[in-house]
């Protein structure tokens, strides 16, 4: 599906057209675009910093190495020969 994009120069129409686009379940975003998809907030550089610092819980993976190797099997890694 293309995007489209509408000039409606009457804010109470704009209004309007918003009202009937959330209820039909579309989204439309600050900078005019439409969306079938929910829009997600965007995180700040501080937010998706603390969440790559806190990492992945692991502990249900006895042998990491071993399910990389598996995960990554028919790809070549520099570290192997």
């Amino acid at each position: 599906m293309e995007p489209h994009r509408l000039t409606i120069p009457d804010d109470a129409d704009y209004r309007q057209l918003v009202r009937i686009a959330d209820a039909v379940g579309l989204q439309v975003a600050a900078d005019g675009t439409v969306s079938k998809k929910p829009l997600k907030p965007k995180r700040t550089r501080e937010e998706l910093l603390l969440i790559i610092a806190k990492g992945a819980d692991v502990s249900n993976i006895p042998d990491p190495l071993a399910w990389q190797r598996e995960q990554r099997a028919g790809r070549d890694l520099p570290f192997e020969q």
